[in-house]
């Protein structure tokens, strides 16, 4: 690895290159907030806070912790200075701890996980930013909206970017607005782009639970039932279950039990059934991405080619599909012992 790219990944310089990520509603939290200095401790190269002008504010801040970008010097993961009438608008770092050490940098960053709940870089500081100042505009990993974040009542929206702002980076991401209020997460507003979403307590009631109802086991080789767990670039080719015959895969060469993207399922479904088991599957997966915009799956890098994100369904999402799948079967085979199909 290059000096300058490890650099790049422990200090987490990837910087915004364009200001898509000033969408209208962003502009109106900003200049609602009255504040008047645009506040950046993760400076970098300077590129939020030279958007200043299009959200109307004329005075600006940044600090950082790499002395070469010509910036008072402070390590925004430590401590953040407060000051007042400021709303930070910034793009904090992003490493995950599991990332670090696979790519040998732990020791470069493990300082801030020690003491530290969270497991990636961009958490530490969102949880600094917010005790240092009121408002906050950040952009940050998409991933947020699965994370365990506990402040996440203060959250005014989230914004999910398809469109990549970065150059040397293809992390998907979302901008996060923090005000000073604690809310209910229905009062959390959620966009994709300029679009209106389900707000975040509307989406955190339609993901599923898994109620252990059904006996199911991931990459299982001799298993019947695959699943392509991602989406490829290829818009009719997404996400979906099927006999693993179906997939464009040689089996012969196996299957990984760490394999996410690619897995054969061994569940218990009579042969008779298997198809209709498979299409009850697909018409559950298909309405939960509709009904929630498809936001609780997990993005993944990249869009397809018609510009949407791809995603990729976790195990623990799929197994609730699976288990709700087995519940219409029965009720199908049951309506069809009465007549009734």
């Amino acid at each position: 690895m290059f000096a300058a790219d490890k650099k790049k990944i422990t200090k987490g310089q990837f910087f915004t290159k364009t200001a898509y990520w000033l969408k209208p509603q962003i502009i109106d939290f900003i200049k609602n907030s009255k504040c008047n200095i645009a506040y950046d401790p993760y400076a970098g190269g300077g590129d939020l806070l030279k958007c200043a002008p299009l959200y109307g504010i004329t005075r600006t801040k940044g600090l950082d912790i790499d002395p070469s970008l010509g910036w008072e010097i402070n390590d925004g993961l430590y401590k953040i200075p407060h000051i007042d009438n400021a709303i930070i608008i910034t793009n904090p770092p992003y490493l995950s701890n599991y990332s670090a050490a696979r790519k040998k940098l732990l020791g470069e960053v493990k300082h801030y996980f020690e003491n530290s709940k969270y497991d990636d870089l961009y958490l530490i500081a969102l949880a600094k930013m917010l005790e240092a100042q009121d408002y906050i505009v950040a952009i940050v990993p998409e991933t947020f909206i699965n994370s365990s974040f506990s402040q996440k009542n203060r959250l005014h929206s989230i914004t999910i970017l398809e469109e990549n702002p970065f150059k040397d980076t293809d992390t998907p991401v979302c901008v996060v607005c923090f005000d000073k209020q604690e809310k209910n997460f229905s009062k959390v507003k959620v966009y994709k782009n300029t679009e209106s979403a389900p707000d975040l307590g509307g989406l955190e009631s339609l993901r599923p639970v898994v109620h252990k109802t059904l006996k199911v086991s991931f990459n299982v080789m001799n298993a019947w039932l695959g699943l392509r767990a991602v989406d490829t670039t290829n818009p009719e080719n997404m996400i979906r279950f099927d006999f693993k015959e179906k997939f464009d895969y040689d089996w012969a060469k196996g299957i990984k039990t760490s394999s996410r993207l690619l897995s054969v399922i061994d569940v218990n479904i009579p042969l008779k059934d298997r198809q209709r088991f498979i299409d009850l599957c697909n018409e559950n997966l298909q309405e939960l991405r509709k009904q929630t915009q498809d936001i609780i799956l997990s993005p993944f890098k990249g869009n397809m080619r018609n510009g949407v994100r791809r995603r990729r369904l976790d195990f623990y999402t799929a197994r609730a599909i699976l288990e709700k799948s087995y519940f219409c079967l029965n009720g199908d085979m049951e309506n069809e012992q009465l007549g009734l199909l």
